[in-house]
């Protein structure tokens, strides 16, 4: 057996919660000593799914060099890494850096990842709320691999 757990470090991003409005994590995921991250959303039934038109929720990342200034939409297709094909996580919109939106009740109540492949230290994951969607479960978590030293540290 390969040991996973002692290459890994999980971060949460975004405590779970039942949003109503924009998230912005109150703090940046940090990558240093860590070669590779990848985030995991988890997002819960959108109260007001069925109104018109549809709620939705938008996630997209941004980068920086700095902790808490110069965040960037990462809208470079190569920055990032996508799940399957059955999955509605697509490359970053050229424009807004979105690579996500649960905008039907067949997509929300689920879990969806990205993997960051980018070169800053800093990332976050914003999660924007549109046309009213109520209140959501969400909870946000980072996974942070490949590190310089191992075994990490929880």
């Amino acid at each position: 057996m390969k040991d996973l757990h002692s290459n890994i470090k999980s971060v949460q991003h975004v405590p779970a919660a039942a949003v109503t409005a924009t998230v912005t994590p109150a703090a940046a995921v940090d990558l240093s000593g860590f070669n590779s991250v990848e985030f995991l959303i988890a997002i819960g039934t959108i109260t007001n799914i069925a109104n018109s038109p549809a709620p939705s929720w938008a996630f997209h990342l941004e980068e920086s060099d700095s902790a808490s200034t110069g965040f960037t939409a990462v809208t470079n297709s190569d920055d990032v890494l996508t799940g399957s094909a059955a999955s509605p996580v697509t490359t970053p919109d050229g424009t807004t850096g979105v690579f996500l939106t649960v905008n039907d009740a067949d997509d929300d109540a689920a879990t969806y990842r990205i993997g960051y492949v980018g070169n800053k230290q800093y990332v976050r994951v914003i999660s924007t709320a549109s046309d009213t969607p109520g209140s959501t479960p969400l909870y946000i978590c980072a996974v942070l691999g490949n590190p310089a030293l191992s075994p990490t540290a929880d």
